[in-house]
């Protein structure tokens, strides 16, 4: 065989291999389960999709604790959920981003959207591992970068994004172990009309003020 050919062929199966190892996607949201035999994890799609609500079915009794993570390069966003519907007292910091980017890379292995694993709790890899130490556990993981972002099966997950400006709030997730239904509520955006209220509102104490001044 030419030595033309046979780096021809070590090149297209390099490709080929790189192919099946790609990474966790940029902006993909990730769902994980801990506390069974086994942990669970599912990409859920990007991160645009906190702009509205939705579910996803994904299997019934899959842990007794859940979670969701996520990262986006571009403004150095990292998404995850918290027990706590105001994210009070736990730190971010823009400085880590790198770090919890790569431990979120880590969870999210070759998935694409639609697509789950299994791992044992003590693969480094895994949801457990990454997230649901006991406190300080030592060691380069999710839960020592950013904070454990699970909740127990059947009370509310609250949805953050984090970055340089703060902890906005995007919405909340219930996971039902009976259905199997992950179910994503968004944060409600007001109408127009209550924009024009409260606009109304503030005018009105202005004038009063200025009247009292006056008076």
């Amino acid at each position: 065989m030419k030595k033309t050919s046979k780096y021809a062929l070590l090149a297209a199966a390099a490709l080929s291999v790189a192919a099946s190892a790609q990474a966790y996607v940029n902006g993909d949201l990730l769902v994980g389960f801990t506390g069974d035999t086994s942990d669970f994890i599912y990409d859920l799609g990007n991160v645009s999709l906190l702009s509205q609500s939705g579910s996803w079915t994904i299997g019934s009794g899959l842990g007794t604790e859940f979670g969701v993570v996520g990262s986006l390069n571009t403004g150095q966003h990292i998404f995850a959920t918290s027990f706590d519907s105001a994210e009070n007292g736990f730190a971010y910091s823009t400085a880590n981003f790198n770090q919890d980017r790569a431990n979120i890379s880590t969870i999210g292995g070759s998935l694409t959207v639609g697509l789950s694993r299994t791992t044992t709790p003590t693969d480094t890899t895994g949801w457990t591992y990454q997230t649901a130490q006991p406190p300080g556990t030592p060691g380069n993981i999710l839960q020592n970068n950013l904070f454990d972002p699970n909740v127990t099966v059947g009370s509310t997950a609250y949805i953050f994004d984090n970055n340089a400006l703060g902890a906005t709030p995007d919405g909340s997730l219930t996971y039902d172990t009976t259905s199997g239904v992950l179910t994503f509520t968004a944060t409600a955006v007001p109408e127009p009309a209550t924009f024009g209220l409260i606009g109304g509102f503030g005018l009105l104490a202005l004038a009063l003020r200025r009247q009292l001044i006056k008076a």
